[in-house]
């Protein structure tokens, strides 16, 4: 195949976002924009790795080049978790050509794939200093950081997704029944609403306050602080780097991200024996098996026999 590689799904201004007709039905199909763009993705740098430049190469791909594929990722350190949802979606991808009678067969079938550890998540949990010391390092002077202490607050009080945060609307945040609460869209497009205590409340109506666009009820909930009269929202990247930043601040350690606040958050609930179920639909879990995975209290580390020698 060509040397040169180029995406099957490529984009160019004023051109359809895919240029394949299955390959666009198949992406349209799809409700939730984060999957859209991580499938796009993987198809993206499949096709590049192969040198895949038309839809007549893509048709005759076959097991070799999905074994070839997934080894380079392995050997490029990519998690299991990311190497099983790449293949899913060129596994989803050929479903839908074989359905279409556009492709023979499905190549990743019979693929091994790296098992992934089911029983727990590896996400670290922080302490509940590490966390206060985390949401009073904005410098609430200033309008960036009310807002960095809201997004912070969004993260730590509820155990939502970054993207969720990203989405949310000035309208998800109203009263119900005598409750503050968020109304988030979760995996799925599902709706997930939450009611949420004082000190989030508090730190949002600060914020609102101060941006003053709380009677714009379509606008983005959280906006950037660059011509916030644009009433941009801020995406999951630029989320990532402002949790990031407040974590180095502090001097987190190593590997806490934004879904360390989820994990926390889990946690931290259960150790003050909040029902299980009560934290997966808080959550937006569909399974109890997935917020059993977050229970870092399973892993009971002040009972750890190494404790107990000494040499």
């Amino acid at each position: 195949m060509n040397n040169k590689p180029k995406s099957l799904i490529r984009t160019r201004p004023g051109a359809p976002t895919v240029s394949v007709p299955h390959e666009s039905v198949w992406l349209a199909n799809f409700i939730s924009d984060r999957t859209k763009r991580a499938y796009k993705n993987a198809v993206t740098e499949f096709t590049a790795f192969h040198g895949i430049t038309n839809p007549n190469q893509l048709r005759i791909v076959d097991q070799a080049h999905v074994i070839a594929w997934r080894d380079a990722l392995i050997k490029a350190n990519a998690s299991e978790k990311t190497i099983n949802s790449r293949i899913s979606a060129i596994s989803s991808l050929f479903k839908h050509l074989c359905e279409k009678q556009a492709a023979k067969r499905n190549p990743t079938v019979g693929v091994k794939r790296p098992k992934v550890d089911m029983d727990r998540v590896k996400t670290p949990v922080i302490t509940v200093e590490q966390v206060r010391k985390m949401l009073d390092a904005p410098d609430t002077r200033r309008l960036k950081g009310i807002r960095d202490k809201a997004i912070l607050s969004v993260l730590f009080y509820t155990g939502c997704r970054v993207a969720e945060v990203s989405s949310l609307k000035v309208k998800d945040f109203y009263e119900d029944a005598g409750y503050q609460v968020l109304d988030f869209t979760v995996k799925g497009g599902k709706r997930n609403m939450l009611a949420v205590n004082q000190e989030l409340t508090i730190a949002l109506r600060h914020y609102l306050d101060e941006t003053r666009h709380e009677n714009d009820r379509a606008a983005p909930l959280i906006l950037s602080v660059i011509r916030p009269w644009i009433k941009k929202p801020l995406d999951p990247r630029q989320l990532n780097n402002i949790f990031h930043h407040y974590a180095k601040i502090v001097a987190l350690p190593k590997g806490v991200t934004p879904h360390s606040a989820r994990a926390t958050f889990i946690t931290r609930a259960l150790d003050r024996n909040c029902p299980i179920e009560a934290v997966q639909r808080s959550v937006g879990h569909a399974k109890i098996v997935t917020t059993q995975m977050y229970d870092k209290r399973l892993l009971k580390h002040r009972e750890s026999a190494s404790f107990a020698v000494n040499y």
